[in-house]
């Protein structure tokens, strides 16, 4: 990163972890749960401070302001999430196989995130300089992770992957079906995450081999 942060976020991929970290995954919860209720522009740091009990000089020492709260909650989500998803690829295995786990790891992170998913989808805009091209670089690269994926169902070689467009609207499909679930679900009348994870992935293949234009 270009900006020095005042503040120590743990590994997605399960490292050492800092003394604090607890702590700053409390804050970034009740944050992204006040801001997923009011929206960003509604919710202060007062607010925060309020829902966690912690006083305004104890926040300040993990984030500067509250642009940088946001970013946070951007970088701790699309971090996990994409730390988990470039392991499901490496793991191997078809393309389908590695399709699925993708679909199901994902509806299962957000399914438990919903709150994180709401800001993250609706809240990106509000990041600037290098806190928005930080996180917009997360999401590049589990663009590519699945669009590779998407390529190679298709035949696609791998250096045309970004550069054809039709994986990249079916990527971008996959992705609109995925992102939006928090607009919808509801435990008590839907799925578990696998189950629609499988009725997704068989929707998808279906269109993926078929190939019409």
């Amino acid at each position: 990163m270009t900006e020095s942060m005042p503040h120590e976020i743990p590994a997605p991929s399960g490292g050492q972890t800092s003394r604090t970290a607890p702590k700053l995954d409390r804050l970034l919860s009740a944050s992204a749960e006040l801001m997923a209720q009011r929206g960003y522009s509604q919710t202060s740091i007062r607010d925060v401070a309020t829902a966690t009990g912690l006083s305004l000089g104890g926040m300040y020492y993990y984030f500067k302001n509250k642009e940088d709260l946001l970013f946070l909650i951007q970088e701790k989500t699309f971090g996990a999430l994409l730390d988990m998803q470039e392991k499901a690829v490496a793991t191997g295995g078809t393309a389908e196989e590695r399709l699925h786990r993708l679909v199901k790891n994902h509806l299962a992170y957000f399914i438990s995130h919903f709150n994180e998913l709401k800001v993250c989808t609706y809240e990106l805009e509000s990041l600037q300089g290098d806190r928005f091209e930080n996180v917009a670089q997360l999401r590049r690269r589990y663009y590519m992770c699945m669009a590779e994926v998407v390529g190679e169902i298709n035949g696609v070689a791998a250096a045309d992957v970004e550069s054809d467009r039709q994986v990249r609207h079916r990527t971008l499909f996959i992705f609109g079906m995925l992102n939006w679930v928090f607009m919808w679900y509801d435990p008590e009348k839907d799925d578990p995450a696998g189950t629609l994870g499988d009725e997704m992935v068989a929707m998808v293949m279906n269109g993926l081999k078929g190939g019409g234009q």
